[in-house]
C-alpha cells in the first residue's frame, strides 16, 4: 500500500550526494540528507497542512489471507500453551490452599475415618499438596504438546482450505 505523502527528492540532493550518505548505493531516496541552509528540505508548515489533510481520508483496504506459515503457528502455539500450563499449575495451587483453607480436606478425612472405624480412608494420600501440583504439572505438560499439535495441524489445514476456497477476506480501516 503505497503512501499518499511521500516526498520526492529535489534535483540538487540527486545531483550531489554527500560522501557519507548511507543511502548512497542502495537505491533508497535521498530525502532530508541535504543541508537546511541549501533548500533541499520541506517547511514544517506545508508538512503539518498535509498531514492534517490525510488525516481525515478513512482508507480502507481488502486484503486475502491466503496462507499461514505453520513454523510461525508452532512458535505461537507453544508460547500460549506455556503461558496457559502456566496458568494451569498456579491455578491448582491457589485451589488446593482454598480447600485446605476452607477445611474440606480435614472435614472428607474426618468422615471417612468415622466411617471406617478410626483408619484413614486409602485414596486421601492422593490430595496432598506436592503430588497434587504434581499432577497439575503432568497435565499442563500433556497440553502444552497436544496445544502445539493442534495448532500446527490447524495451519496446514487452513493452507489447503484456503487454496481450494481462496482465503479468509477482511477489510482493514485507517481510523
Amino acid at each position: 500500500m503505497a503512501s499518499n505523502d511521500q516526498q520526492t527528492s529535489t534535483p540538487e540532493a540527486e545531483a550531489a550526494p554527500s560522501a557519507a550518505s548511507p543511502a548512497e548505493g542502495t537505491g533508497e531516496s535521498l530525502q532530508g540528507s541535504g543541508d537546511a541552509s541549501k533548500g533541499s528540505s520541506r517547511s514544517p508548515a506545508k508538512k503539518a497542512a498535509a498531514d492534517d489533510a490525510d488525516a481525515r481520508v478513512v482508507r480502507r483496504v481488502r486484503l486475502t489471507l491466503s496462507s499461514v506459515d505453520p513454523f510461525s503457528v508452532m512458535k505461537l502455539s507453544f508460547l500460549i500453551a506455556i503461558a496457559i500450563g502456566i496458568a494451569t499449575v498456579v491455578a491448582i495451587i491457589l485451589l488446593w490452599n482454598i480447600v485446605n483453607a476452607m477445611g474440606i480436606w480435614a472435614s472428607i478425612d474426618s468422615l471417612g475415618r468415622d466411617l471406617t472405624g478410626g483408619d484413614p480412608l486409602p485414596f486421601m494420600e492422593f490430595f496432598t499438596f506436592s503430588k497434587f501440583v504434581s499432577y497439575g504439572t503432568v497435565i499442563a505438560a500433556v497440553n502444552v504438546v497436544i496445544i502445539t499439535a493442534l495448532g500446527t495441524l490447524l495451519a496446514f489445514l487452513y493452507n489447503i482450505v484456503a487454496a481450494l476456497l481462496g482465503g479468509l477476506t477482511m477489510t482493514f480501516t485507517d481510523d
